[in-house]
């Protein structure tokens, strides 16, 4: 095969949709729930709407009411491309309303969620998919696997970025590795009693050096992916899932690291996931990659 023929190989690949439908439920629960919370709060009108009722830029309540019943359809797979387009149109008005009141994922969320409209997330565990099998009309077991692909390489980018912005001296051996540990003990976002971050302290500089070994190795996934390495695959994707559910345990970050772990399907091989499939695919793909 020429360079070319294999280049639209790659990209025409089909494989089970387990990995797309993952993702699709795992975001929509988390932001689910934290926009949720925001409303248990009483917190709608002062973080959305315009002065006096609120401190934001505009009357976002609106948007916001769409933007949860938007998550709802996608974690249910109902109408999913329009929901998909409803969620990205009011998260960029919310965030016009208040641009304080965001942070790093919910930017994220707006190109992932875009591509998820392109893809078929909802050919499994989907309204979408019921209705249509109960029409006599059933979604195509194997779905294209490009939308997985640009999400995978999103967020190796996302990790591989992190690392390259940490230009700090406190992330390396020269400042100590001590940034794991101050980040602990910020009184706006620590969430252990200072205590204990000083009797684990010389774990933290461990955790430290192994964030950076993780966000620089982070093209060495996709090395790792294509050559099925799968220890190096399967150690890189553990460090990333340590370090995520650390900024939970040990940060109020809100939803930025639930939504990484809520990512993390893209990464793994569709064979990987088999044992989620309730049945074989019709047309299985020769080579899943």
């Amino acid at each position: 095969m020429t360079w070319w023929r294999r280049w639209v190989a790659l990209w025409d690949r089909r494989e089970p949709a387990t990995a797309l439908a993952l993702v699709r439920i795992g975001i929509a629960v988390v932001m689910l729930a934290e926009y949720l919370w925001i409303a248990r709060l009483g917190m709608v009108h002062a973080v959305w709407s315009a002065p006096p009722a609120g401190y934001g830029g505009g009357d976002g309540v609106m948007w916001y009411g769409v933007l949860v019943a938007a998550l709802a359809a996608l974690a249910v797979g109902a109408a999913t491309p329009v929901a998909c387009v409803a969620f990205v149109l009011a998260s960029t008005r919310l965030s016009a309303v208040a641009p304080w009141g965001e942070n790093g994922s919910d930017m994220l969320l707006r190109v992932v969620v875009l591509i998820l409209a392109l893809s078929r997330c909802n050919a499994r565990w989907s309204v979408d998919a019921w209705v249509l099998r109960r029409l006599g009309r059933p979604m195509a077991t194997e779905v294209p696997a490009w939308p997985r692909y640009l999400l995978m390489l999103q967020l190796v980018w996302v990790y591989f970025s992190g690392g390259t912005n940490k230009a700090s001296e406190v992330w390396g051996p020269t400042g100590g590795f001590t940034a794991l540990a101050n980040a602990l003990l910020d009184p706006g976002v620590a969430r252990l009693p200072v205590g204990l971050v000083t009797a684990i302290y010389p774990l933290t500089r461990v955790a430290t050096a192994l964030t950076m070994v993780f966000e620089w190795g982070a093209p060495l996934y996709l090395l790792a992916y294509a050559r099925n390495w799968r220890r190096v695959r399967w150690a890189w994707i553990a460090l990333g899932a340590a370090f995520e559910i650390g900024i939970a345990i040990g940060m109020r970050l809100g939803s930025f690291p639930y939504v990484m772990i809520a990512l993390f399907p893209v990464l793994l091989r569709p064979e990987e996931l088999q044992c989620l499939n309730t049945r074989e695919p019709a047309n299985r793909a020769s080579s899943p990659s």
